[in-house]
């Protein structure tokens, strides 16, 4: 299939070769008009048409020129309405560490949690033969683990980040997490474990028959900086604790019985006999009062 710059190229070389050939042939025929009086000789003719021919060409080449720059435009224009479609609803895997805080009573105390490694797909399509490829191998301190079991423990990790699918599928909000290690003895640690590690990820999807590839890094000196929020329902709850616990230390303060001195049972007395007294008088009259 011929393409519009192509077919303006033939065009204006056939016109040029049309009028060459007329030309030629109106010399070979009619030479001797050429040669009349006040008309101008075969070689200003050939001049003319020489000229001519290079305007032609000229006028040819920018036509060329526009058209191609118009393709390209209509192409990239194109290309960034099908990636902006393939972004829309493409697979999204994301690797990342996501640490869980662990809310205390104390208001003061320092943030203490758990650091995972964590995959996801936050696109809104499935992943197909996701492949994750980690570089170095994950390690934590062997103080977070029961003895021997660190090991055990990582050698499954970096079994499904060694670069092969242990993801046929993937789909759109699944997340899948991993024990990294307690913080903020992981962040504050020195005895030279990795403090960076960059994974690999390829997948396919139903939105491009091309795969995609990202590379995500993992690195603890960054991950020290971000804010641990709590939740402030469990905030509410930590607090109802507190305030409970206050309230059983004061109750087991106050005692169950009272003793009183011997100068407040008079003074009881006193006040029980004057309300006694102060009743009697408050009472109906005899002549009022309903006889049985």
């Amino acid at each position: 299939m011929k393409t519009p710059s192509a077919r303006i190229v033939l065009t204006v070389a056939a016109v040029v070769v049309a009028a060459f050939g007329l030309f030629s042939a109106s010399v070979a025929i009619w030479g001797s008009w050429w040669r009349f009086s006040d008309m101008p000789t075969a070689e200003e003719w050939q001049a003319v048409f020489g000229a001519s021919a290079l305007v032609a060409l000229g006028f040819a080449w920018y036509q060329i020129r526009q058209v191609d720059q118009s393709n390209k435009a209509l192409i990239a224009s194109n290309e960034l309405a099908r990636q902006v479609n393939i972004e829309a609803v493409r697979p999204r895997v994301q690797v990342a560490l996501e640490a869980s805080r662990f809310v205390q009573k104390d208001r003061g105390a320092a943030a203490t949690g758990t650091l995972y490694i964590a995959v996801r797909n936050i696109g809104v399509s499935p992943a197909s033969d996701v492949r994750l490829n980690v570089s170095p191998p994950f390690t934590s301190l062997e103080k977070f683990f029961k003895p021997g079991m660190m090991g055990e423990h990582f050698a499954e990790v970096n079994e499904t980040f060694n670069g092969e699918v242990h993801f046929p599928t993937l789909n759109p909000g699944n997340s899948y997490i991993w024990f990294l290690g307690r913080v903020p003895e992981l962040f504050q640690d020195g005895s030279g474990i990795p403090r960076r590690w960059e994974v690999e990820t390829e997948y396919t999807g139903t939105a491009s028959p091309e795969p995609f590839r990202e590379t995500f890094v993992l690195d603890l000196d960054v991950e020290k900086r971000i804010e641990l929020p709590v939740d402030p329902l469990v905030r509410i709850g930590k607090d109802i604790e507190v305030v409970g616990s206050h309230l059983k230390a004061i109750k087991g303060v106050v005692p169950r019985e009272l003793t009183l001195s011997d100068e407040s049972v008079k003074a009881l007395s006193r006040n029980h006999g004057i309300r006694s007294s102060a009743i009697r008088a408050r009472r109906a009259p005899p002549w009022l009062r309903r006889r049985r």
